[in-house]
């Protein structure tokens, strides 16, 4: 169905102010706010664009006062909706994978042979470093599931950043490839599950990059502040 037909639709469950966004995001599927003006807003992945009665029943339920049997529903349909869609396919052409320091595919081959028995068929690439105004977080890669593709962030592209720990991010982006993630009761996407963390303890570099990774904001706001 359009968005219209299913805000329509939740409309004549709802019988209330109601707003309807349709988002594509990763980590949560349905989320609502009601304002002060008693208008419920409500976002929700576009995998409800394909939902029965008894699901969309659900969601508003989960919306307006969220019960266990709501997002058992919720959890049932997002698995459904994930499972039977084909599994994409790798655009090579998307892969820009030498920096002027690292290579990420001499990293990516090398992980791939040492703990993926060279399963994966993903590509790697640099991603823009972002404009940091506080460096309190900072992205180092990322896994795009719907492409696949691997981007890891050009701030690692620098001399004194220690090899072990870009291996190390690659190693991780890598993982989000195998770990399937999980939809928890509230209907949240976590990626970082139980298995993905004892998994990425695996690493020959785990201990060295982890610990590197706490001290690495004040080297790279150092660095950034170098290169301008």
């Amino acid at each position: 169905m359009t968005p219209d037909e299913l805000y329509a639709r939740l409309s004549a469950l709802y019988s209330r102010p109601l707003e309807l966004k349709i988002t594509e995001s990763k980590s949560t599927y349905a989320s609502a706010i009601k304002t002060r003006s008693g208008v419920l807003r409500l976002s929700v992945h576009r995998l409800f664009l394909e939902a029965p009665t008894p699901v969309l029943t659900a969601l508003i339920r989960f919306a307006t006062k969220p019960d266990r049997s709501s997002r058992a529903v919720i959890r049932q349909m997002a698995h459904l909706y994930f499972t039977s869609l084909e599994p994409p396919k790798a655009d090579l052409s998307l892969s820009n994978a030498k920096g002027e320091y690292i290579d990420l595919q001499e990293l990516y081959d090398r992980t791939n042979a040492d703990y993926f028995d060279n399963r994966l068929k993903i590509p790697i690439t640099w991603f823009p470093t972002p404009r940091y105004r506080k460096f309190c977080h900072m992205t180092f890669g990322s896994y795009d599931r719907t492409l696949p593709l691997i981007r890891i962030n050009r701030i690692l592209d620098h001399p004194d950043v220690p090899l072990p720990f870009v291996e190390f991010i690659v190693y991780h982006e890598m993982l989000h490839a195998v770990c399937e993630p999980h939809l928890d009761r509230g209907g949240r996407l976590w990626v970082h599950t139980t298995e993905f963390r004892r998994e990425e303890a695996k690493h020959r570099h785990y201990l060295f990059s982890k610990e590197w990774g706490k001290q690495s904001l004040k080297f790279f706001k150092r660095s950034l502040r170098g290169r301008t």
